[in-house]
């Protein structure tokens, strides 16, 4: 874990509040997604799983084991459950398991999509640092029962 990674995180003898963090999440979205369109939305948390991909640096992950293997670590810090890639014919299945359903205060419901943005920055930015090309893209294609399920290729 990188040095500015640990940083963002709270002392081990402080316990953060989960549910004012989540609320303050969900309030976040609210705002954003009432202002701005959809697509707008879904850019600036991109952008914000760009920013916490750069937190893990992956540029010496040589193989998808190793990638799993890093990205989990910052997985478990956030309590975000984990990731299994599988390389398939045309591109890399991702499954992220282990993600909150849903978060407090969220009325709206964009969880779901929120959540689903973030980890397509976070995972389109490692690929990229590995050197994935300009044609290849990473998006979310399902999310259920705390499983966001991705697919980074055509």
């Amino acid at each position: 874990m990188n040095e500015a990674f640990r940083r963002l995180m709270p002392p081990e003898d402080t316990a953060a509040d989960p549910h004012g963090l989540a609320l303050l999440t969900a309030l976040t979205a609210a705002e954003i997604w009432s202002t701005a369109s959809t697509a707008q939305a879904r850019a600036f948390f991109g952008a914000v799983g760009r920013r916490l991909a750069a937190l893990e640096p992956m540029d010496a992950a040589v193989d998808l084991p190793l990638l799993a293997t890093r990205a989990n670590k910052l997985w478990a810090a956030l309590d975000w459950g984990h990731v299994i890639f599988c390389m398939e014919e045309d591109g890399i299945a991702i499954r992220h398991q282990g993600l909150p359903h849903a978060i407090d205060g969220d009325v709206d419901g964009h969880w779901p999509e929120l959540i689903a943005a973030v980890l397509e920055g976070v995972y389109d930015s490692w690929f990229r640092e590995l050197g994935s090309g300009p044609a290849l893209v990473t998006r979310a294609m399902d999310f259920n029962g705390g499983v966001l399920d991705l697919w980074h290729g055509r």
